[in-house]
């Protein structure tokens, strides 16, 4: 090939082969000088993109941790808790130092010197990642575990690593190491649902963290790193568990944070392991009411993330004891009803079967055909016995125990607060605390016969339950035996639109016929209206608000709500004393006379209740401490059957819950205000006594209330008083020894 440099002088040749060969170097480092501006730009712009997806400075300065949401007992005790994420703050001077160090020993040693990153641990991590193919050495630190578990996602990827790494620089900058180690304790997980160390603390060893001993803090921190793999509660993970605790105290003793000797003691202990026993759930409704007001009022974020801690007016013990009594007189009831669903569909003549057997056998024979069953006209899902529970404090209306119905899982709805229902002979104090305040007293007589009343639907002629008429009756005896035909005589007496009035001043909210059948209960109330308008009777005549939550204090220790009580006077103190008295008598010797019997002994009153086709049992009862309603009944109104009265259906379930909820309460009676006085009557004339009388009893008055004086008895007066039938014979006083506690009552 010929030199094109031939013609040149050997200078010059030299010079032009030089600049020859010097432009490939120029090419190429102007090559490497593009390739390094498009680089630089990329990854400027790569970090730019990727910095548009970090938490900003306002976010990294407001970090907010999902809390668990506490719900505690009058004792304090917890009975709820409202979570996504199960976790629990807990400062870090709570957190034990063992444990502190034995995260920084497995986790990352240079915690305290490092700004986010360890770039010599991110390079030995890289070198084997490349060694192995693919991302097998983490080369996290804490901060940077932190800014994953905030931010970011735990999916393994390079652009992962690099935003974490970047968050981690970013959280050094806005918190110190102390905060930041607060933050990554509170927010890491630890395995079956527990997120943060109080929270694992309390799920795997029962206590707190703050008690945690050197082999529970290395157990701890060994979770960390693979959370399902070492969670303790697994008995797979056991081998693995203790090789990983093993782990973390010789780390620990590398440090210097234990000797040798301390580790080696450990590590011959076994995993230790004391499972947080988690009470059976009680008091669904009440929880659920719970739920509805804290969602209502402040939102589910904050129910569910922002670890509010809820203090209510809940009994456990009641509860406990209303459940087992409501669970038990279901079972009896629906025995009841199923009988009444075999007879009216006659299934055993169908399948040819005994009754008995039908019965002894019914849930799986009735399963057997549920399909056929359920298009009858008398479907048992008609028959399903349902309760209702609710028990207030007297003088706070705090809510003790609530139960809503048979079964919170099968129904939501809750019928203390939603089941419109009749109260049958429930309602009848409403008609006597008119009554006392209209010139009526509890020696009042009223002639109990039969009557005929005009109404819109044509002539009524109500009756008693027994179908008997007791000719001159006291209000107090006609309360006591729930007589019908006395209390419809004075709710027309007194006035059927004042009685509505006071019904609606104690609380019965819904609609209120002013009809002579208001006097039996033919209006429609809730179990928590009946509850809070007896409430008013020994209370004095206050009448308060009901409420469950006390106060509710947030994650920062602010208390953000507190309970006011609300009352306002409804009754004289004078007018609810002899109410209180009056419905005495019901418990001691009238219709639910069996609660002595049955092992409360305490002064209280109450009154029954029983509706049309025995379709509602009620009984609402109180002692001068604790007012308690429970009614029993079907949805679809069904009877309960032939005879199921409240005595029978209610009183069987308020025993049990009240004396639960008094076992710790002093024996206490209801007091005597000024403006009562009481008078000795004449059991006979029921007039001030004589002492020429053969028996008087003590009766309440207001002070003004003027009363007779007895002229049955004296000089030349028999002193036997004959008996006198309104109906037209007399006869002298019985004096069989067969005499029913009824007759003899007064």
């Amino acid at each position: 090939m010929k030199n094109i440099f031939s013609g040149l002088s050997g200078e010059e040749a030299a010079c032009a082969e030089g600049g020859v060969r010097g432009k490939p170097i120029f090419i190429i480092v102007l090559a490497l000088l593009v390739i390094a501006v498009f680089g630089t730009t990329a990854a400027v712009r790569f970090l730019y993109r990727l910095s548009l997806d970090l938490p900003t400075v306002l976010q990294m300065q407001n970090i907010e941790q999902s809390l668990t949401s506490k719900v505690f007992d009058r004792e304090e005790n917890v009975l709820h808790e409202f979570s996504i994420e199960h976790r629990i703050r807990v400062p870090i001077e709570k957190i034990p130092v063992n444990l502190q160090n034995a995260v920084i020993a497995i986790e990352d040693r240079k915690f305290y010197r490092h700004w986010g990153i360890d770039l010599r641990r991110i390079l030995s991590a890289a070198v084997i990642d490349l060694v192995r193919g693919k991302i097998a050495q983490g080369g996290s630190t804490i901060t940077q575990q932190l800014a994953r578990n905030l931010y970011l996602n735990a999916k393994q990827s390079v652009v992962r690593k690099i935003r974490e790494a970047l968050t981690a620089i970013q959280l050094e900058s806005c918190y110190t190491k102390r905060e930041i180690f607060e933050l990554y304790f509170n927010q890491v997980y630890l395995g079956g649902g527990a997120w943060g160390v109080e929270a694992a603390s309390e799920q795997y060893f029962s206590k707190h963290v703050a008690g945690l001993d050197l082999n529970e803090c290395a157990t701890l921190a060994g979770i960390i790193q693979r959370p399902e793999l070492y969670r303790i509660d697994r008995k797979e993970n056991l081998r693995r568990i203790i090789a990983r605790r093993n782990d973390v105290l010789n780390a620990m003793e590398k440090t210097g944070s234990i000797d040798s000797a301390a580790g080696a003691s450990v590590m011959a202990m076994p995993i230790p392991f004391h499972p947080f026993q988690e009470k059976v759930n009680i008091g669904a409704y009440f929880i659920e009411m719970v739920r509805k007001y804290i969602s209502d009022k402040y939102g589910d974020n904050e129910l569910y993330n922002g670890g509010l801690a809820i203090y209510t007016t809940f009994d456990r013990a009641g509860q406990e004891a209303a459940e087992t009594a409501a669970a038990k007189q279901i079972v009896s009831l629906q025995k009841r009803l199923n009988r009444i669903f075999l007879d009216s569909t006659k299934s055993f003549r169908r399948y040819r079967m005994p009754r008995d057997t039908f019965l002894a056998h019914f849930d799986s024979l009735y399963a057997l055909r549920a399909e056929e069953y359920s298009q009858l006209p008398d479907s048992f899902k008609l028959r399903q016995a349902q309760v209702a529970v609710v028990a207030l404090d007297a003088a706070t209306g705090g809510i003790r125990t609530l139960i809503g119905g048979r079964n919170f899982e099968e129904s939501k709805f809750n019928r203390v607060t939603m089941a419109l229902r009749q109260p049958g002979s429930s309602f009848k104090p409403f008609v006597y605390t008119a009554a006392m305040e209209h010139g009526f007293t509890p020696a009042s007589i009223v002639l109990d016969q039969p009557i005929t009343l005009q109404t819109p639907m044509g002539e009524w002629r109500p009756e008693n339950y027994d179908h008997a008429f007791n000719g001159p009756t006291t209000i107090r005896r006609a309360l006591a035996l729930s007589v019908n035909l006395v209390a419809i005589q004075v709710l027309m007496k007194v006035g059927p639109e004042v009685v509505v009035d006071y019904a609606r001043r104690m609380g019965l909210k819904h609609e209120i016929q002013p009809i002579p059948s208001l006097a039996i209960g033919s209006c429609e109330v809730t179990p928590m209206e009946m509850v809070c308008a007896y409430q008013i009777f020994p209370n004095k005549g206050i009448a308060v608000a009901p409420y469950f939550i006390e106060k509710i204090v947030d994650q920062t220790g602010r208390v953000i709500e507190q309970h006011v009580t609300e009352e306002h006077e409804v009754l004289s103190p004078q007018t609810a004393y002899l109410m209180c008295s009056l419905l005495q008598t019901v418990v001691c010797c009238g219709t639910a006379s069996t609660i002595p019997g049955m092992g409360f002994n305490r002064p209280a009153g109450g009154k029954t209740g029983t509706t049309n086709n025995y379709s509602d049992a009620w009984f609402i009862g109180f002692t001068p401490q604790i007012v308690c309603c429970v009614w029993t009944g079907v949805d679809e109104r069904r009877s309960l059957g032939l005879g199921v009265t409240g005595s029978i259906a209610a009183v069987p379930v308020w025993v049990p819950v009240m004396s639960a909820l008094h076992k710790d309460l002093p024996v206490k009676d209801f007091d005597v205000p000024e403006g009562i006085k009481t008078e000795k009557l004449c059991d006979q004339s029921h007039l001030i006594a004589t002492h020429y009388c053969p028996k008087v009893r003590p009766e309440h008055f207001l002070k003004e209330s003027v009363i007779d004086t007895c002229t049955l008895h004296g000089p030349g007066r028999i002193s036997k008083a004959v008996q006198r039938d309104f109906f037209g014979t007399s006869s002298k006083p019985a004096d069989k020894k067969a005499a029913t506690k009824r007759d003899l009552m007064f």
